[in-house]
């Protein structure tokens, strides 16, 4: 009967770790896709972003892409909601869409603590010289994974 104590109270003290009431942490985000480009100013051509969180305890990614908040460095150029929906706007350009996470999502790093993570959003047009040029179909990001 002693010996199946000591054998409980082990088999407790070893599973006490797994259930200690850590918070879950964030360690990055990442935005998929992370580049994106249209071609034709105006035409309000939309690219859905995805943000993806890596957490610690319990180790795992999970799509937090309604949990954070998504910006545009230029909103004339592209401008992105709260669901991380990019739509172009009346100018050309290449564009920085951040998707930043704050408290609860980040965990107790600290109050203030902010992870994001960043795609760019090109609006190429060709016809005019002052705005970024499309890609060559061969270099664009979907075209790299072919054979």
């Amino acid at each position: 009967m002693q010996k199946l104590c000591w054998v409980l109270l082990a088999a407790v003290l070893l599973l006490l770790p797994l259930g200690c009431g850590h918070p879950t942490e964030m360690v990055a985000l990442t935005v998929t896709p992370t580049t994106a480009e249209v071609i034709g100013v105006g035409s309000g051509a939309q690219v859905q972003f995805q943000a993806l969180g890596q957490f610690i305890r319990p180790d795992e990614t999970r799509d937090v892409t309604n949990q954070v908040t998504w910006t545009s460095a230029a909103p004339s150029v592209v401008t992105v909601d709260a669901q991380g929906l990019a739509t172009t706007g009346t100018n050309c350009g290449s564009v920085t869409i951040t998707a930043t996470a704050g408290q609860p999502l980040v965990g107790p790093i600290g109050p203030g603590a902010i992870i994001f993570g960043t795609a760019t959003f090109t609006v190429a047009d060709p016809s005019n010289p002052n705005c970024p040029q499309p890609t060559p179909t061969s270099n664009r990001p979907e075209n790299s994974k072919r054979n």
